[in-house]
């Protein structure tokens, strides 16, 4: 135990002020709050992103070569309609029956669209504004239904 005295030994009707502060739970506290910070800062190293900004002023790295520009390929969910386009040229339009959006058509451009490609498993599908979130919905999950399971989803701004 650690003591204080104030010096007060009860002369001229002082009372004396020495006062027992027990010091082993501080100790106790500063341990446990010493092992609580050594094992949460082993799970910062797990939840680190690891990232690399270039800068203007950064050499590139003449080991790799540039990545290969790949075609992609864009369903546009428009208000008139669907478009299977890609950034090669080629775009086919599916017209709405009436009110209803033409999911067999779409279907089956989808599934020929997989026949040209087999190993294709990317697709961006891209809606237009103003069209109804049910009916991007059903685009979606027929891209994913037809052999396109990395289906992501863009605004189509700056694609084509």
């Amino acid at each position: 135990m650690g003591g204080i005295d104030s010096g007060g030994g009860g002369h001229g009707g002082k009372k004396s002020v020495d006062q027992e502060i027990p010091l082993v739970p501080f100790i106790d506290l500063l341990f446990c709050c010493i092992m609580f910070l050594l094992a949460t800062a082993v799970w910062n190293q797990l939840a680190r992103l690891s990232a690399n900004q270039r800068t203007p002023g950064q050499a590139a790295t003449q080991d790799s070569p540039p990545p290969e520009e790949r075609v992609k390929v864009i369903l546009q969910v428009q208000n008139s309609g669907y478009v299977l386009a890609s950034t090669a040229g080629d775009s086919i339009t599916i017209a709405k029956n009436g009110d209803a959006y033409n999911l067999e058509e779409l279907r089956t451009k989808l599934q020929e669209r997989k026949r040209l490609e087999p190993n294709r498993r990317d697709l961006i599908v891209a809606p237009e504004d103003g069209v109804l979130y049910e009916h991007v919905i059903q685009a979606m999950d027929m891209v994913v239904g037809e052999g396109f399971p990395e289906m992501s989803l863009s605004d189509g701004a700056g694609l084509l």
